[in-house]
């Protein structure tokens, strides 16, 4: 009976945005099917665009908006990370299946391929596995990248530091982001571990 009355309970608690201090801007913007990025993007506008007690809006400082741009800023290139991350995903995951079966194409289209032996040519198969990895060097990329950007959203969304000081660090940030792809930058990770 102790234990049926503590879950219960527990569940109660857990409910949790049920009382009336709960924040309904808050609460509306929580979703499990969206990226970090798209939920520090809403918080930072629903912190903006608050009403006070009155329910009247109150004045949005420049210093708000600024922030509000910055963080903006950061969504669109994290969106974009996000966007190429799940399409090289994809493609790594076809190019994957694609070098666990190729051999097995052999066998299986053996009738149809008739006397052409190109597909066993272990340079195709050589370039299949190439292409997979590639594909595979790309996501991890664009994952990382993905990653260090909503790493600092989450930076400028709960920093207390003033915008100017704020705006440089992540200027700073956004130019190590904007470097691109290098392949000695996947293979100094690797060297590192």
């Amino acid at each position: 009976m102790h234990q049926f009355l503590l879950i219960i309970m527990t569940l109660l608690a857990l409910s949790g945005c049920a009382s009336e201090s709960c924040d309904k801007d808050v609460v509306s913007i929580l979703n499990p099917n969206q990226t970090s990025a798209k939920l520090l993007m809403d918080y930072a506008k629903t912190a903006v665009c608050k009403t006070d007690s009155t329910s009247t809006a109150k004045p949005t400082t420049v210093d708000e908006e600024r922030k509000l741009v910055l963080i903006y800023d950061l969504y669109v290139k994290a969106r974009s990370y996000a966007i190429l991350n799940k399409v090289f995903f994809w493609l790594s995951l076809i190019s994957a299946v694609a070098v666990f079966l190729w051999p097995s194409l052999g066998v299986l289209l053996k009738d149809r391929l008739g006397e052409r032996e190109w597909y066993k040519s272990a340079i195709v198969q050589t370039t299949v596995t190439g292409i997979a990895a590639l594909m595979f060097a790309f996501y991890s990329q664009y994952k990382d990248k993905q990653t260090y950007t909503e790493n600092l959203m989450r930076y400028a969304v709960f920093s207390d530091k003033p915008v100017d000081e704020l705006s440089q660090k992540v200027i700073e940030e956004i130019g190590k982001i904007d470097i691109g792809f290098s392949f000695s930058g996947v293979f100094d990770k690797k060297e590192d571990k």
